[in-house]
């Protein structure tokens, strides 16, 4: 009697062959990363031979392993072209490791995921928090959400959109003290700081203005903090246009006046070139670039001149 053919850990070899990554694969496969290793393993031990070695930019198939793959690659092809055809419908079903900042995170991905789910409910998201560009070639994040970084060959970029500063503040807060006429009137107020104190400096030096007191008030080391405090009462805050979108609709927030800087920064989508025109990818980047369009299109603005 033959021996039963490993057909789940011959599927699994293959997709780790295909995507180049044991954690890719399980995200493609819904399962999880130890669960392909076991798979691989237990294949290795029938086998009596290493499929993979690991050196310094992943995984690498073997002599071994690109002979058993070069002979299962068009096999396993020709079986998912079969189901495909034999299905009334094919259902893909994917998970995708976002990776971004908590600013991002919380003021916009967040709050506009839902719209992602309804357009694509067979797509699970799964969302890490970084404050760099991860590697998204030999790591396990699929898409990666932050400013502007410097260009890497492996990487394709797509931009979301331009930033500028509005300073906002909560109605109550508002109601307590005159209304703001120029940006000079700010200074009436507290002014919540960001962690380096610069946000307020140089949107007042846009103006012509310099004073002391523009560096002055609680500082706060991540802009959706920046947002809680204003939302709070505790002064004015100059914050991303888009990431105060939310608390703006939903009347947190006001804008105190239409006077505003524009950032140095644009912010980027980003993902593996390589992996640019995987189905997933693909329709997140296209959602992502059209939720910015619309959460980017603020109010009216006067922008000042910075020297």
């Amino acid at each position: 009697m033959s021996r039963a053919i490993p057909l789940i850990a011959l599927r699994t070899f293959v997709e780790v062959c295909k995507v180049g990554s044991m954690k890719r694969a399980a995200d493609h496969l819904c399962v999880s990363p130890a669960a392909v290793s076991q798979q691989i393993k237990g294949l290795e031990d029938q086998i009596g031979k290493r499929l993979f070695e690991r050196d310094a930019k992943g995984i690498q198939l073997t002599a071994s392993g690109r002979a058993l793959y070069d002979e299962l690659a068009d096999t396993f092809d020709v079986i998912e072209k079969a189901w495909s055809g034999a299905s009334l419908k094919q259902t893909r079903q994917t998970r995708l490791v976002i990776s971004t900042t908590s600013t991002i995170a919380s003021s916009w991905l967040i709050p506009a995921l839902g719209d992602f789910k309804a357009r694509c409910p067979n797509v699970e998201i799964s969302i890490q928090i970084c404050n760099g560009l991860s590697d998204l070639k030999h790591g396990h994040v699929d898409i990666s959400i932050q400013r502007e970084m410097a260009a890497s060959p492996d990487n394709h970029a797509t931009r979301l959109w331009s930033s500028y500063l509005i300073p906002v503040c909560s109605p109550e807060l508002l109601s307590k003290q005159r209304n703001i006429e120029s940006p000079q009137d700010c200074l009436t107020f507290p002014l919540l700081q960001d962690t380096e104190r610069n946000y307020w400096k140089v949107w007042m030096n846009a103006f012509g203005m310099n004073n002391r007191k523009m560096i002055q008030g609680s500082s706060y080391g991540d802009e959706s903090l920046l947002i809680s405090a204003a939302c709070a009462g505790q002064g004015i805050a100059l914050v991303n246009n888009v990431f105060a979108s939310e608390a703006l609709q939903s009347k947190r927030l006001v804008q105190v006046t239409n006077a505003t800087s524009e950032l140095k920064f644009d912010y980027f989508v980003y993902c593996a070139k390589e992996r640019r025109e995987e189905w997933a990818i693909v329709e997140f980047m296209k959602w992502a670039v059209l939720q910015a369009g619309k959460t980017a299109n603020g109010p009216v603005r006067e922008v000042g001149q910075v020297a």
